[in-house]
């Protein structure tokens, strides 16, 4: 075989190679995240700031026909895409909500969980979203924040600047306690990545903590 005819093989085995590692990324992500909201058949879920719908669509596939998963984004165009999304899945335990940035637009004791996946660090006021997220979760229930560490990246527009572009660990867990969070578990390296980090809150029950700090 000439080294030209071996060209395509070898970009097609590239190619495998490349596309094998990616599912296998995002497959252990997905089983952490499991992990994180101790995921079940049969629970209501939440993905607040939820994008293309990518992760909600992976959290309805877990939790079955019995349990619900609510995606929530602030636009409408986002808002109908993921329900675009739900209605080519078949996915009927899906349903898109739409929000503000300062409301996630679920319900009262909608969730037993809620997972924000790189969401956090874009709240331009916390504190309102902080009272709403904790409005959503029944008593006990678990919020993942999934994060990164401040990045220089420059300002970025509608993006807070908190030391970079993102926000502290420490920060995040000062902030969520302050607003009747309790913290139930750290991953320091989420997914493999040294930027990426994760912290499990649970909703306490202190009825105090109902209006969010500022």
């Amino acid at each position: 075989m000439s080294a030209r005819s071996l060209v395509p093989w070898v970009g097609a085995l590239l190619v495998a190679v490349a596309t094998c590692g990616l599912v296998l990324a995002f497959s252990s992500e997905t089983a952490l995240v499991e992990e994180a909201l101790a995921l079940r058949e049969g629970m209501q879920v939440a993905d607040v700031g939820a994008g293309d719908g990518d992760w909600a669509e992976r959290l309805a596939e877990k939790v079955g026909p019995a349990g619900h998963v609510y995606a929530t984004e602030i636009t409408d165009e986002d808002v109908q895409e993921i329900a675009r999304r739900a209605e080519r899945g078949g996915l009927g335990n899906l349903t898109a909500v739409l929000g503000t940035a300062t409301d996630t637009g679920l319900v009262d004791g909608c969730c037993e969980a809620i997972l924000l996946r790189m969401v956090y660090h874009h709240f331009t006021d916390p504190a309102p979203m902080r009272a709403s997220l904790r409005r959503a979760l029944r008593p006990g229930g678990r919020l993942a924040v999934i994060d990164l560490r401040p990045q220089d990246w420059g300002d970025l527009p509608r993006v807070p600047n908190r030391g970079g572009h993102g926000i502290r660990e420490e920060d995040l867990v000062a902030e969520m306690t302050s607003d009747g969070f309790e913290v139930v578990a750290r991953y320091e390296e989420w997914a493999g990545s040294h930027v990426r980090y994760c912290v499990v809150f649970r909703r306490g029950d202190d009825p105090s903590a109902t209006g969010g700090s500022r």
